[in-house]
């Protein structure tokens, strides 16, 4: 019943407060036009990483052993780094605002302005 404790534990912590922002994100990052197509792409790729990695473990942790997390490790810090780093904050903005923002910061004539 232990095992089942910390799942459990693990799950509501995961669900109740990374989950959100990952849900939060994909649906005020998107552009409207197109945001049930790219939320359907990303949640499907989400689920193949999920059973990539539940595959993999297995193999990984008998060929590496407990290293193993330190590659999970790894990969949360560049995660970190790269949500630092290119996820802009939406606080306080409207859909409209954030959608009409990352428009003009991803559109090929800003890219050329800023050469």
């Amino acid at each position: 019943y232990t095992a089942l404790a910390i799942i459990l534990a693990f799950l509501f912590c995961f669900q109740s407060m990374v989950s959100t922002t990952y849900w939060l994100m994909m649906s005020e990052l998107f552009p409207q036009r197109l945001r049930g197509m790219i939320v359907g792409i990303a949640v499907s790729l989400q689920w193949l990483f999920n059973a990539t990695v539940a595959f993999l473990f297995p193999v990984i942790m008998a060929s590496v052993g407990n290293s193993t997390f330190y590659i999970f490790c790894c990969i949360n810090i560049l995660s970190l780094l790269f949500v630092v780093r290119f996820v802009p904050e939406t606080r306080g903005k409207s859909l409209e605002k954030l959608e009409e923002e990352l428009e003009q910061e991803l559109s090929p004539d800003a890219a050329a302005v800023a050469a």
